[in-house]
Formats: C-alpha cells, structure tokens, sequence
C-alpha cells in the first residue's frame, strides 16, 4: 500500500516531480551539479557494476549494515522474551516493549537531524553504538531478577537507539557513491548484507540460554565494538580519497579546496565566496562532469561527505 505512496509524491528524479514547475525543475537539477550526483541515466554501465565490486566503500558499508543487522534481527526477534527475562508477565513484556518503539523514532529522527546539521555521518554513525554497547553491558553483568527491573529496563531501552544505524549507512553510502548504475548495485548488495544480518541474528538467541541469552548479548556487544572500527576505517579511506581527488583538480588547474552547496539555502548560494558551482564557467571547471554519469572514483570534482 505504501508503494502507491512512494510512487506518487516519491519521484526518483527532478524531472519528474509532477510538483515542481519547469523553471523549478532546472534549479533542482543545477543543485544536483553541486554534489556530483547527476540524475537518472537510465543506461546500465557494466563499467559501474565491476567498479563497484571492486570499490572498498562498498564492502565497508556492507560490512557496517550486516553487522548492524544482526543484532537488529536477533534483538528485535527476541526483545519481548528479553523484557519478560526481567521477572514481568507475558502481557507487561508487550507494555514494556512499547518505549522501545519510540527510542527507536527518536535516535532516528535525532541522528539524522545532527548529521545534516553538521554534515558528517561517520562521528554521529559511532556516537550511535555507544549507547548500545552500555545497555548490553548492563544486560550482560547485572543479574535478571524483579530487584533490578528499573536498571534492565533502563538498559534495553538505551539499546533500542541502534535502528538509527541503518539509514545513517544507507545514506551515507549514497552520498558518497556517483555514476547511476553503481548507486543501484550499490544498494543491490546493501540490502544482500542487510538481509544476511537479519537471518544470522535470531540465531544467536536459544530459548536454552534463557534468561540471560549469554550467547546472543556477548556477540551483540562484539558487533557494535566492530561498527565504531569499521566507520573509523571508512572515514579515513574517504579522507584519503578527498585528497587524491583535490591534488587530482591543482594538476588539471581547478581549486583544490570545493564546498558542497547543494544543499544550502538560496541566499547562501547567492553571497558564498566558495566555489559557484552551479556556474561551471565560474567554478573553473568544477561540475563539468556532474551530468555525465561517471562513477565518484573516476570523477575528481566529487566530495565525499564523512
């Protein structure tokens, strides 16, 4: 039902956004000159599907989503047996699972706010496994008993902020990935590695272990301490590329320092000292290649966002 939704006031590109008029839709496009990301091709490059199996940002953000995933399987499976663990009946494990639910829209909302806000991802993609690695610390060191409800409770909850990693990776990935047909494959094999995480994660959760599901807190624990590395990992080879691609724009005679205004407001656009983008002219060159369909490896006037 909610596809009927996506498909009318969803459109996959400015052109065809039956809510903009002409003039608005050449402005979105010019905004789309500023990030590199083009528009819709429709063309499938088999060029951009072996780059994007050989790219590491693509086996980073996978890796991240199906370690995010299996916890995410395995905790929301299991959440409601977690909360009865606590010493609480069957029905007041489904009132107390209700919170849960709202965490979870709150670090959603919240996380993506400050990561636009401040434009980075990688900082806001780690501060979001903090709280989860303290609430399975709790659940793993404190004993399940009536006694200590309050500080279990206070616990799981503080676990509930990890769905708000999810999207954070997927928009991070498609931030910093160009070319049409490597933004799809990208995502293709995204949701392979999140489809993986969900299957692998029940799995960790017996009814043997509990009621303290050893097994399945401890990996848990372990997965959101791999997130934080991987994210490290990710932002450090991004830095690297945003210096091979500015060293890249001096030997070709264009500014080495680009800000990305695609998302600033028009009287910004209109006073910023930075690089006019949406004036390829005025920008030396910078956007030239914006509409081209080049993949972001090949493209030295993308920025990546970390």
């Amino acid at each position: 039902m909610f596809s009927a939704v996506v498909y009318i006031w969803l459109p996959d590109s400015p052109m065809k956004a039956r809510f903009l008029s002409q003039e608005e839709k050449l402005i979105a496009i010019e905004r789309l000159r500023m990030n590199q990301q083009g528009i819709a091709s429709g063309q499938w490059r088999w060029d951009h599907v072996w780059e994007c199996l050989l790219d590491p940002k693509t086996w980073i953000w996978t890796a991240l989503l199906t370690a995010v995933s299996i916890p995410s399987g395995g905790i929301t499976t299991f959440g409601p047996l977690i909360v009865r663990s606590f010493g609480f009946s069957s029905f007041q494990a489904i009132l107390f699972n209700m919170p849960f639910g709202a965490v979870q829209i709150i670090a959603t909302l919240g996380g993506a706010f400050a990561a636009t806000h401040w434009k980075v991802k990688s900082s806001f993609l780690a501060a979001l496994c903090v709280p989860p690695i303290i609430g399975l610390s709790i659940l793993h060191s404190v004993s399940h008993d009536p006694a200590n409800r309050g500080v279990l409770l206070f616990a799981y909850y503080i676990t509930s902020v990890y769905p708000a990693i999810s999207p954070m990776i997927y928009s991070w990935s498609g931030q910093n990935t160009g070319g049409d047909t490597k933004r799809k494959v990208t995502t293709g094999v995204l949701f392979i590695g999140a489809s993986a995480g969900n299957i692998i994660g029940p799995h960790l959760y017996t009814p043997e272990e509990a009621p303290r599901y050893y097994r399945g807190i401890r990996s848990n624990l372990a997965l959101f301490v791999v997130i934080i590395i991987l994210v490290g990992i990710g932002a450090l080879y991004i830095t690297y590329l945003n210096k091979k691609h500015a060293a890249a724009r001096e030997r070709m005679g264009k500014s080495a320092h680009v800000v990305d205004l695609s998302m600033a407001k028009s009287s910004k656009l209109a006073g910023e000292d930075g690089v006019a983008m949406n004036d390829g002219k005025a920008a030396g060159g910078i956007g030239d290649k914006a509409f081209d369909d080049v993949t972001d490896l090949k493209n030295e006037d993308f920025i990546y966002v970390l």
